[in-house]
């Protein structure tokens, strides 16, 4: 089985927006938050009329010059604490206040890092069927091959399951992503992040 959102791209080049391209320091050290954030919103804006005042400018023609603008609107509400963004309830916090700013009632669905593989990779799949990414907080794991997602924000757009496996597609860095869910969600480590969706009834 096989299913992936119609995310969008910036400048018709690339997958979602990258925190590096902003010149601020802190905004590049620890802005994975809020661009996971700006990306939900563009999505939101794009597939549901209800939410459309969550992306103030144009959702079906993004551009470098208006995310980065957006970017920066965001990271008043939602930044990094001593040590990063490290909470799925505080970043859920953070997300309802932009919302509230907005003019948008929103609702979110969450998940633990310690909840069982079945049970994420099935939050996964409705949350996909239901037309929206998935925010996924990664913290330490204990496989090199996930160094570069450790302590880092971003999006789940799509996945493909075979037999028991389940390959995720993810938006970081202005590209898309993959990996084997079940080897990411299993960090080996006693500090995990977890998962946010919006809620089904938010989607109008």
């Amino acid at each position: 089985m096989e299913q992936e959102l119609e995310f969008f791209k910036i400048d018709d080049t690339y997958y979602g927006g990258d925190q590096n391209w902003h010149t601020h320091h802190m905004m590049k050290l620890g802005g994975c938050s809020a661009v996971c954030a700006c990306e939900q919103c563009i999505v939101l804006a794009r597939s549901f009329p209800s939410l459309a005042k969550l992306y103030p400018y144009d959702p079906l023609h993004v551009t470098k010059e208006d995310f980065l603008k957006f970017f920066e609107l965001m990271f008043r509400y939602i930044y990094p604490g001593i040590g990063g963004l490290t909470s799925i309830d505080k970043f859920e916090r953070m997300f309802l206040r932009y919302a509230q700013y907005a003019g948008v009632e929103l609702a979110f669905e969450k998940l633990d890092g310690h909840a069982g593989a079945l049970q994420a990779e099935e939050f996964v799949r409705r949350a996909i069927g239901d037309g929206v990414p998935v925010m996924y907080l990664m913290l330490k794991h204990a496989d090199i091959a996930f160094d570069e997602y450790e302590w880092h924000w971003f999006n789940l757009t799509g996945y493909k399951t075979c037999g028991r496996k389940m390959e995720t597609t993810f938006a970081t860095w202005g590209r898309k992503c993959s990996f084997d869910f079940a080897a990411a969600w299993d960090t080996g480590k006693f500090w995990r992040g977890g998962m946010l969706r919006v809620a089904k009834r938010c989607l109008k």
